[in-house]
């Protein structure tokens, strides 16, 4: 669907594609939230979303102000001492318990969007060059 979206050059449907993955992967950041180890705070307020027509994506951190998320959530190991420092997952983690919440209003979403391109362009798919 986002391929031929794209192909047909659709802003309008780009738009409802993008609105719905984003608003899908705002869903999980309560639970992660909820999760996440907090000792100043700024690591659960640095939570945020990106989203393209076909995928949204949870990130966490910054270069500058929190530099600490990754090795947070996936652990880190220091190769001078052989230690491991033990991963908190608190992203991935807070995807299944959300997903129930996700996956109706995805799928009436998706399925609105595929009806309107139908609408608009008289096919349910469209292959070819960008």
């Amino acid at each position: 669907m986002a391929t031929s979206v794209r192909v047909m050059a659709d802003k309008e449907l780009s738009a409802e594609m993008i609105a719905a993955s984003k608003a899908a992967a705002e869903k999980v950041i309560p639970y992660s939230r909820a999760m996440v180890p907090v000792s100043s705070g700024a690591l659960s307020r640095s939570i945020k979303t990106a989203a393209t027509r076909s995928r949204a994506s949870i990130k966490a951190g910054s270069a500058k102000k929190v530099p600490y998320a990754l090795p947070i959530h996936r652990g880190r190991y220091f190769p001078s001492t052989g230690t491991r420092t033990r991963a908190s997952k608190f992203i991935s983690k807070a995807i299944p318990k959300a997903y129930p919440e996700i996956r109706d209003e995805y799928v009436k979403a998706m399925n609105k969007i595929a009806k309107s391109f139908y609408r608009k362009h008289g096919a349910h798919q469209v292959r070819g060059r960008y």
